[in-house]
């Protein structure tokens, strides 16, 4: 996939040698990529004891004990956001694109992550914070070989097992870790 005919939804996938730590193993549903820059969330980054580990009890008490929080990224927002594929009745959300929508209301929570969480795709993705970069610097990135791209696939950007969805979407591409070698200086 060209740089120049990327449309969001899309994923991301770090480069086995990328070595900046926010984004170690990390796959990246892409909102938005465009002239003035573009947006995402790291899907499979989650904060160890989900939920009850960072946010304040009036929230956490809305939603199941087990839901997963993800690190959308390294850029941090004063609150939470849901990505979510289907719109939920009663409750505004922002769609980017077709299929992709997201939410920062209050009453989204209990709506979709009031029960356990359920096996296969979740509903949507709890996340705190999101990956941006400014003009050009993605493409810059992954012309570097920073980054890899993968067609958007609702089970790798809705992953019901977060742990292992960077290699199950590096296997698609048919890579595995240690066949990528380090360029000298390495991919920051």
């Amino acid at each position: 996939m060209a740089v120049e005919t990327l449309q969001a939804p899309y994923l991301l996938l770090a480069s086995p040698t990328l070595e900046d730590p926010n984004f170690r193993h990390a796959v990246v549903l892409m909102g938005q990529h465009g002239a003035d820059g573009a947006i995402g969330w790291i899907v499979n980054h989650v904060v160890e004891d989900g939920v009850s580990a960072l946010l304040p009890d009036e929230i956490a008490v809305t939603m199941h004990p087990e839901t997963p929080l993800r690190v959308g990224g390294p850029v941090w927002t004063p609150g939470l956001l849901v990505v979510h594929r289907e719109p939920v009745e009663g409750v505004e959300s922002t769609e980017l694109v077709p299929g992709l929508l997201v939410c920062g209301q209050p009453e989204i929570l209990p709506r979709l992550f009031g029960d356990e969480p359920r096996k296969g795709k979740p509903a949507g993705l709890l996340v705190f914070g999101y990956s941006g970069w400014g003009p050009g610097q993605l493409e810059r990135e992954m012309e570097e070989g920073a980054w890899l791209v993968l067609p958007y696939d609702e089970e790798i950007a809705f992953p019901a097992e977060p742990t292992t969805v960077w290699e199950r979407a590096l296997l698609r591409l048919g890579i595995t870790p240690g066949s990528v070698t380090t360029p000298p200086g390495g991919v920051n």
